[in-house]
């Protein structure tokens, strides 16, 4: 499933407790476990909707870069000047 439609999952079920649906009711009609949806209430209650959106997974891009940006300038423009063959690689597979 999406982050888009568990996003919208998660906003359902709580709309739907916040309109006096029964939390085993809403974990059955929803197709998750009744702790799942006790979770969202928790963090409904806790921060409004904006705790239920989807969040970006993994490390913001750029975190463990090891070069620094003149560096990888550096580094493109090498590869650019230069051939692989002139480091001992094939221009092409099979050259």
């Amino acid at each position: 499933m999406s982050s888009v439609a568990q996003e919208v999952l998660r906003l359902r079920a709580v709309a739907a407790l916040v309109a006096g649906r029964d939390r085993e009711d809403v974990a059955s009609l929803s197709g998750v476990s009744l702790k799942a949806v006790d979770n969202w209430w928790a963090k409904w209650r806790a921060g409004g909707r904006d705790a239920l959106l989807a969040r970006p997974c993994g490390r913001p891009a750029g975190i463990h870069q090891l070069l620094s940006e003149s560096e990888q300038a550096a580094a493109r423009q090498a590869v650019l000047d230069h051939w692989p063959c002139g480091f001992g690689l094939a221009a092409r597979p099979g050259s």
